[in-house]
Parts: structure tokens; C-alpha cells; sequence
């Protein structure tokens, strides 16, 4: 057996900057891995099977892990032994964390292993981004900008591994409708990616929390009252705020100004609200990381 860490992942600023003539917007983002994972185990079985520890999630063709799996199906010898995947879930579902492209990612990353297939992190990139648009990152991971429609990456400097807290509603938010609420909209504000890049490229924290932005923040906030709300709980404890994605999840640093009893009362407003509540740090990406 084998296992792969499939990393979640937060956008530290995303900006909607057209739709192509496919239909498909063009974003520019940073991207950046974090240490909530699911877990993906790989190993030898009598036939293709695909399990997974939440019930919620289907392990039929939709699952993006069963379309790597079928991905791979072209490169995979004769000789290659059938396998169970196992996904063992921890990113929230539908959360903007990118849960769905880390596990197709993680089993893109494990089969070329299991199988013994030799492709580069540049073809299984190019295989990814076929299934989707966050796919291509989550192969590699760490700190990167994506342009296009997230599939033109381009690796940045590895961030110090700042704490973060994660606020997650009880509620799903699809990409496919995040982008419907924005075409909708009249007026966008600007997201500064610029800013936000210089701000990435020289590490500095403050700068970066006072300037980041996220296009689908004026669409989704309205919308979405509970992703609101957790918008409001952080703002209140004094901490700056940001969509993840296309939400609902939102998320702030944790400065070393706070202290553990600050946390504990955020922890519990946002849990009597029905909001998950998850602290975790940056990582530089998928085997570049302590642990």
C-alpha cells in the first residue's frame, strides 16, 4: 500500500479578469497550499474500487478521483495490478478548499507510483488540468500563481508556515454558480494582484492580509449569509478576513498578538453558529513539508 497527503489549499487573492469565448473565466490567483489534508491510499486489489470515509461523497464517475484514475487509464501497462483507492477525508466538501482537485491529484501523484508509470510532474500537470482547473496546482503545490483559468502556473518563493484559522459553514457553494452570481453583478471592485504578488514575493504578512481581495466576495457574501457570518465572526476578534475560492469557507492569519483564550472564544461563537472551526498553517507543498 501507499499513501499520498492530498493538501487543501487557500487563494491569498483571486481576481476575475474576463470570459473566454468557451465559456470559461480567466482568473489570475496565488495559490497556496495549507496542512488540512485528506489522505489517499493506494493498493493492489482483484478490481478497480473507490471507497471513501465520508458517505456524503459519491465514489462513482463524478468523483474527480475516479476520473484520474480512468486519466491514467491510457498510460497504465498490462501488467498493472487493479487497486483500491481509499479516500480518507478531512478538507470539508464544497468548501473552496479544493478538496475534490487535491484527491484527483493525490491519485494522479500515487498511481504514477503504484503503477511505476515514470511520468513528470509537468505530464501529470497537463493530465490534471484536463479534470480540473485547480488539478494542475494541487500536483505540486506550495506557493504559485495561476492565470488562465488556473492551469498557468508559475512557482513563487515557499511562505513561512504562518498559522491560520479556517471558518466553514454549513453550507456548499458550486463554482459553477459562484461565477453565474458574478456575471450577474453590474460593478465589481478591483483586486489588486499586484499588490497582493510583491506582497507574497517579500513575505511580509501585514501587507499582504491589508491589501488581498477576492472577485467572488460582492457576489457570494449577499448571497450567502452563512459565509457572511464568518466573515463577521473573524472581523469581530479583530482578524482580516478573505474567501477562499469561490467559498463558502473563509479564512484570516492568526498574528502571534493573539492569545490562546482569544482563540478559544472565536472557536466557540463560531461553533454555537454551526461553524467549523479549523487552525492550521501554510506548507511548501506535496513532499516538501515536515509534517
Amino acid at each position: 500500500m501507499i499513501q499520498e497527503r492530498a493538501y487543501g489549499k487557500i487563494n491569498l487573492g483571486l481576481s476575475i479578469i474576463g470570459k473566454r469565448s468557451d465559456g470559461y473565466h480567466r482568473i489570475d490567483t496565488v495559490f497556496q497550499s495549507i496542512a488540512l489534508h485528506d489522505t489517499v491510499y493506494i493498493e493492489a486489489a482483484d478490481s478497480f474500487q473507490l471507497t471513501c470515509s465520508q458517505a456524503a461523497l459519491a465514489c462513482n464517475t463524478s468523483n474527480l478521483a475516479y476520473k484520474a484514475y480512468a486519466a491514467l487509464g491510457a498510460y497504465r501497462n498490462k501488467s498493472s495490478s487493479a487497486v483500491h483507492i481509499h479516500l480518507e477525508k478531512r478538507i470539508p466538501l464544497a468548501a473552496g478548499l479544493a478538496g475534490g482537485s487535491a484527491d484527483a491529484a493525490a491519485v494522479l501523484r500515487g498511481l504514477n507510483r503504484f503503477w511505476r508509470l515514470g511520468l513528470t510532474a509537468e505530464t501529470l500537470c497537463h493530465i490534471g488540468a484536463t479534470l480540473g482547473a485547480d488539478v494542475p496546482f494541487c500536483v505540486q503545490g506550495g506557493t504559485q500563481r495561476g492565470q488562465g483559468t488556473g492551469e498557468v502556473l508559475t512557482p513563487m518563493a515557499p511562505l513561512p508556515s504562518w498559522p491560520v484559522c479556517i471558518l466553514h459553514p454549513p453550507v456548499s457553494v458550486q463554482t459553477g454558480m459562484a461565477y453565474a452570481w458574478f456575471d450577474e453583478q453590474q460593478v465589481h471592485e478591483e483586486v489588486w494582484m499586484e499588490k497582493i504578488v510583491q506582497s507574497v514575493q517579500s513575505a511580509d504578512r501585514e501587507r499582504l492580509s491589508g491589501c488581498w481581495g477576492n472577485s467572488f466576495e460582492s457576489s457570494v457574501f449577499p448571497r450567502v449569509p452563512a459565509a457572511a457570518q464568518c466573515r463577521n465572526i473573524l472581523k469581530t476578534h479583530g482578524l482580516v478576513p478573505l474567501l477562499s475560492g469561490s467559498g463558502p469557507t473563509v479564512f484570516a492569519f492568526i498574528p502571534p498578538t493573539i492569545v490562546a483564550s482569544s482563540f478559544r472564544r472565536l472557536q466557540q461563537e463560531a461553533n454555537t453558529a454551526g461553524i467549523e472551526v479549523y487552525r492550521t498553517h501554510l506548507v511548501r507543498g506535496n513532499g516538501q513539508n515536515d509534517g
